[in-house]
């Protein structure tokens, strides 16, 4: 395999698509669930730039098992991503009637199943019958119910029409929040992607009847090689994003800008929801689960996390990120007392309390008792 600038591109484009979406699923996982529909979004964009990779440089026919595969993981990718934006704007996670979605995906491969039944062998010879012309490989031939030039362009239109969505979603809730913290981090990194994101279907849609064909096959497929570079590097830039920090600050500005009040919640509202709370709080204790975030808790009790938020700020009177810990240092003073963990370190005593390390423990306990982990214990032990 002969190693060309170009091949280092996109291979390099590649490390960084897939490098960012693990990261993203790993800590989408201890800290911010929706990181993790973003972290396959660029699994699945990665994907994407690898099939562009292998037409480009003609080593498709190495891999037959593939053949036709670029365009089903594009319309998986186009509406995950507008799902992924809605979700972190307005709480509102994956429902059924998100099936709809998914229509264009399930056209395509009942479109091509046929092909999809083949053995390597017939898709190899599939492959070596197109590979040397670009265009001709992505005219989609084989389809069954329409024409062999209505996928390309039918593919830019969706991804527009799902662009001009995503943008009334960030232009209608981004003017109402007090952008700071995670939100200022996450409307910077989103309207990068968005702007990159436009370029890889306006220019086409633009210059469809204008320009020769394998000028429009490369103009498409190498900016969305782009699209993932850029907002693969320019999420590497961001550790808010990328390690879900500072969550809890766009959590609550999203509950202002829904202009909801304490008093929008019914009565039985707000019992259902401390009903709920006090089995994941005080029967399973499910704050000594280090990383608890509220998506965690969201997923828990089944409660939408704008309205956990509500509930928490305005009738608890305190934060998330407070609740937690204040349970965590009753539970350490608890174990405390009972004399059962003196053999443990206060980096020990901070694990099992739910903390990740000496340092939050120590703090919360501060803020909490007024006194450190350390002179507490003594004070108890001078007890008579």
């Amino acid at each position: 395999m002969e190693i060309t600038s170009v091949s280092l591109f996109f291979l390099f484009s590649m490390f960084i698509g897939s490098l960012v979406g693990l990261v993203l699923i790993y800590f989408g996982f201890k800290k911010n669930r929706h990181n993790i529909l973003l972290g396959i979004n660029f699994l699945l964009l990665t994907y994407m730039s690898l099939i562009v990779w292998l037409i480009t440089t003609g080593y498709f026919y190495h891999f037959p098992s593939l053949y036709r595969t670029g365009n089903l993981v594009a319309f998986l990718f186009i509406p995950l991503m507008y799902i992924y934006i809605r979700m972190v704007l307005t709480g509102r996670g994956i429902t059924r009637e998100d099936l709809i979605h998914l229509l264009p995906l399930m056209v395509f491969i009942i479109d091509f199943w046929p092909v999809y039944m083949l053995g390597n062998d017939e898709k190899f010879l599939l492959i070596q019958s197109e590979i040397s012309n670009p265009v001709l490989f992505t005219s989609f031939s084989q389809s069954r119910f329409f024409s062999f030039d209505f996928y390309t362009p039918f593919r830019s239109v969706l991804l527009s029409f799902y662009w001009m969505f995503s943008v009334i979603l960030i232009w209608t809730h981004g003017k109402k929040q007090d952008v700071k913290g995670f939100a200022k981090a996450w409307f910077a990194w989103i309207k990068i992607f968005l702007g990159l994101e436009f370029v890889v279907f306006f220019p086409f849609l633009l210059f469809f009847w204008a320009i020769d064909p394998l000028t429009n096959f490369f103009m498409v497929h190498l900016t969305i090689v782009i699209l993932t570079l850029g907002t693969g590097l320019s999420l590497v830039f961001s550790p808010k994003i990328l390690y879900g920090m500072d969550e809890q600050l766009f959590e609550e500005q999203k509950v202002k800008s829904k202009h909801e009040k304490s008093d929008s919640l019914s009565e039985q509202k707000v019992n259902e929801i401390g009903s709920k709370l006090d089995i994941i709080l005080k029967n399973d204790k499910k704050f000594l689960l280090q990383g608890y975030s509220i998506h965690s808790m969201a997923s828990d009790t089944n409660i939408p996390v704008y309205i956990l938020t509500m509930y928490i700020n305005h009738h608890l009177k305190t934060n998330f990120s407070d609740l937690i810990n204040q349970n965590r240092i009753e539970e350490s003073c608890r174990l405390i007392e009972s004399g059962k963990f003196e053999h443990l370190s206060l980096i020990g005593l901070a694990e099992i309390s739910g903390f990740s390390n000496r340092n939050s423990f120590t703090l919360a306990f501060q803020k909490f008792k007024s006194v450190s982990p350390s002179v507490y214990i003594k004070s108890l032990k001078s007890k008579p």
